[in-house]
């Protein structure tokens, strides 16, 4: 009766140790979506379509910040035939604009937009022009001649300025979102197989 009521208080310790390992879970996958969320959809400082080429905006909160191309799905984009140049208002002073090293793209049921340059920036005044000129390799030249689309209409084309996050953020987002998916469907398996758990190592410690 004593050995049984011990066993008994063992398979609910275990089951609530491996239960806890559900909320455990949920709030790492919370934490990643929103690293996640401040890369793909941080706040739009500015956009324009791609027949205005040139736009001023304001920098309030100094960061990280991504400029991203919006068009319609299934349409090639001109990528190979425009550049980008941000100068600081009223210095001039160029800001680099390197090339996003992932791309994170985004779709929706018309639109996508995808990320092609990042930069960090300061508080203060800032304007951006579309320059004729390419940054594009030669491979991705051909790439998008070759891609079997109609050119996207210029009117329903835009360039946006958005806020970022590191590219880190990124980087780890894909392990927490595996340990995440760990704790919540291995502590649910685990907490309801602890019976068996026990017995086995039981067996396995006689």
């Amino acid at each position: 009766m004593f050995v049984n009521a011990i066993l008994e208080v063992e398979l609910i310790i275990f089951r609530i140790l491996f239960f806890c390992l559900v909320p455990v879970g949920v709030f790492i996958l919370v934490k990643a979506i929103r690293m996640l969320k401040g890369v793909f959809n941080g706040e739009l400082i500015v956009e324009i379509p791609f027949t205005q080429k040139e736009v001023s905006f304001e920098i309030t909160r100094p960061g990280i910040y991504a400029i991203w191309q919006k068009g319609k799905l299934f349409r090639r984009t001109p990528v190979d035939k425009f550049q980008l140049k941000l100068h600081q208002v009223p210095s001039g002073e160029n800001i680099p604009l390197p090339r996003s090293v992932f791309s994170p793209h985004l779709n929706g049921f018309e639109t996508a937009r995808m990320e092609m340059n990042r930069f960090s920036a300061d508080r203060g005044s800032y304007c951006l022009n579309i320059v004729e000129g390419s940054n594009v390799s030669s491979f991705e030249k051909l790439a998008a001649s070759l891609f079997p689309a109609k050119l996207v209409d210029y009117r329903e084309y835009f360039i946006q300025v958005r806020e970022s996050r590191p590219v880190y953020y990124m980087i780890a987002a894909i392990p927490l979102f595996i340990v995440a998916g760990f704790c919540i469907f291995g502590g649910l398996a685990a907490g309801i197989t602890a019976p068996d758990f026990l017995s086995c190592t039981r067996v396995l410690g006689h």
